[in-house]
């Protein structure tokens, strides 16, 4: 099943249409080239029999199967009246950071961090400082004493969580969560937590949901969320937040206010949700066994035949963050090479900030053919730059 090597070029994609020379493997935009669970692709071609396309309500079985997804997956004992959504997961880390902060005010994030959430933060007229993870021996921390020190120096009113993270894969601990918590509610900062990736998890490595870990967590947080990454339905664009806290989901479902009165919802989105949810539990599984190869693969390969890039070994996601340093190339040479030279587009450290420098993502969310491939070029490239 994710041995078929699909071609995406002419469909439009972001991932592969972007560029003008159809050489070029397309391992950048998080979005992966397999097809969605078979029971999704049934779910809405039964629904598009139907042959009408209005205004629909989020059903029982909508909400039922978001929570009997948390409460079989992790468990987390969620109830129906803490969800709501959003028109995908930036526009609902949007509306947050509008109704949550005012004009001026800090949001922290961890660096490295994807542009979107500097662009957001920015875009709001709020103000985005950041806490450098540390990087040793090819994995991240995270530094406490700066994370609170920002927060204390900045008076941060909100603080974005990526958990998996993105770019570097890590997926954080209980204690680590915990000491987050307690440092976020100590100074009264609001924790919204992006957990978009948090179905795909190697071995070894356990995703916990921020807010399932206390009632105190829970009271002081928003879980943002989606079945976009883990069953590859981005181009829905449905985001479900999980919101405990009824002062905080009343606040927030005011500001939803046009953008969803309840019969603004895709169609689509709503039946790929609860049929991800309710059947595509053995796909999600088989997945993860697929790309757990694939990474291990992409390990060894860049161990044994491109040691100067170093793979920063993820413990989610299927994105991989590689540190591509000792190549010492600018990041429009790095770009260049890549692109021009290896004919591999990945996405570059550039877009995540200072920490980002030098670095690259690369997506394995693909057949193992295509992936050996890609190396395979890359290898070569980085063969000829070595010379």
């Amino acid at each position: 099943m994710f041995d078929e090597k699909i071609m995406r070029i002419g469909t439009n994609s972001i991932k592969w249409d972007r560029y003008n020379d159809k050489e070029i493997i397309a391992m950048g935009t998080a979005d992966m080239d397999f097809k969605a669970p078979k029971c999704v692709t049934e779910a809405l071609i039964e629904r598009s029999k139907l042959g009408i396309f209005a205004y629909e309500i989020k059903s029982e079985s909508y909400y039922s199967s978001i929570v009997d997804w948390y409460k079989k997956r992790y468990p987390w004992n969620i109830k129906s009246d803490w969800i709501s959504n959003s028109p995908g997961i930036w526009a609902g880390v949007r509306i947050c950071v509008d109704s949550f902060t005012n004009l001026g005010e800090k949001i922290l994030a961890h660096s490295p961090t994807f542009h979107p959430i500097n662009d957001i933060v920015e875009k709001s007229g709020r103000v985005l400082i950041q806490s450098s993870l540390v990087l040793n021996d090819g994995y991240y921390s995270i530094d406490f004493v700066d994370f609170e020190n920002k927060i204390v120096e900045n008076n941060v009113k909100m603080f974005i969580l990526v958990n998996p993270h993105n770019p570097s894969g890590r997926v954080f601990t209980i204690e680590e969560l915990t000491k987050i918590g307690e440092i976020c509610n100590k100074h009264n900062v609001l924790v919204l937590s992006d957990e978009v990736h948090g179905g795909i998890v190697y071995e070894g490595h356990k995703h916990i949901p921020y807010a399932s870990i206390s009632e105190d967590l829970a009271m002081n947080s928003i879980v943002i969320t989606a079945v976009s990454k883990a069953f590859n339905l981005q181009g829905l664009t449905h985001g479900i937040l999980i919101i405990p806290n009824k002062k905080l989901l009343d606040t927030y479902n005011s500001a939803l206010t046009g953008y969803d009165f309840d019969f603004a919802v895709n169609v689509f989105s709503l039946a790929a949700v609860k049929a991800a949810y309710a059947g595509g539990e053995l796909w999600l599984d088989e997945l993860n066994i697929y790309l757990q190869r694939n990474l291990d693969f992409l390990i060894n390969y860049f161990k044994v035949n491109i040691p100067k890039i170093k793979v920063i070994k993820p413990e989610g996601s299927y994105m991989v963050w590689l540190d591509c340093r000792d190549l010492n190339l600018d990041d429009v040479e790095l770009e260049d090479f890549f692109i021009n030279n290896a004919k591999v587009a990945l996405t570059f450290g550039s877009g995540f900030g200072v920490d980002g420098k030098g670095f690259a993502r690369i997506n394995i969310g693909c057949s193992k053919e295509l992936l050996s491939e890609a190396l395979d070029r890359i290898k070569l490239s980085v063969n000829s730059l070595c010379k």
